[in-house]
């Protein structure tokens, strides 16, 4: 799997982006989701940025189990190892579709309309950008690397962010998706089930790569 010219972009972007900037411009929802990978169900793992960091700089997870507080906490005493926090900043609805959505539900024999799920907490998006501590080699990752996290459903984030945006992610990963006991009410590797049809059926094209 190759880079292509828009990550390499949005990594020389990143490395000129200052705290202020960040806080104060308007939010570069296109340029962030464009080549992003999008990590459903992901609560705080950091497996695709130590294994894909230096293919993609752009990181969405989305877990609805996960609170604002839960976030903050692993952040400030884990975080990812080698780097620090350069800019935080929230983020609200508006921002991140601006021209507006409207769901998708599942099919009939799917159940239940698309929700957000009963374990759910109080919706909210932070972004992060991350920088490598001064004298890690290349080999520790990016630069820099960008991380959008949300609490919202995996299959309605997906929708609301890319399909309504018209743009795809360079990479969708699958990894604990919660299925059964972690609660999530739908199978996220069903090929058959919404949240696969939503990815694959995206107008402005399928993912180039699967994390599995």
């Amino acid at each position: 799997m190759t880079a292509d010219p828009t990550d390499n972009n949005l990594a020389a972007w990143l490395a000129t982006l200052s705290p202020e900037v960040a806080v104060s411009m308007r939010f570069p929802v296109q340029r962030l989701l464009h080549g992003s990978l999008y990590y459903p169900a992901s609560a705080f793992d950091g497996d695709p940025v130590r294994l894909l960091g230096n293919v993609v700089q752009s990181f969405v997870y989305v877990d609805y189990s996960k609170s604002r507080e839960d976030l903050d906490r692993e952040v400030r005493e884990n975080g990812f190892r080698g780097y620090r926090v350069i800019a935080r900043r929230e983020v609200c609805q508006q921002e991140l579709v601006p021209n507006g959505w409207r769901p998708v539900d599942p099919s009939p024999a799917e159940g239940d309309r698309l929700r957000y799920g009963d374990e759910m907490g109080s919706p909210f998006c932070t972004w992060y950008v991350f920088g490598r501590h001064e004298g890690a080699s290349n080999e520790q990752g990016p630069e820099r690397f960008s991380l959008l996290f949300l609490c919202a459903d995996g299959v309605a984030a997906f929708q609301a962010l890319y399909l309504s945006n018209v743009l795809r992610p360079k990479i969708v990963a699958v990894i604990q998706p919660g299925t059964g006991f972690g609660f999530n009410w739908t199978a996220f590797e069903d090929p058959v089930r919404i949240f696969a049809r939503t990815v694959l059926g995206n107008p402005a094209g399928p993912p180039d790569g699967l994390l599995f």
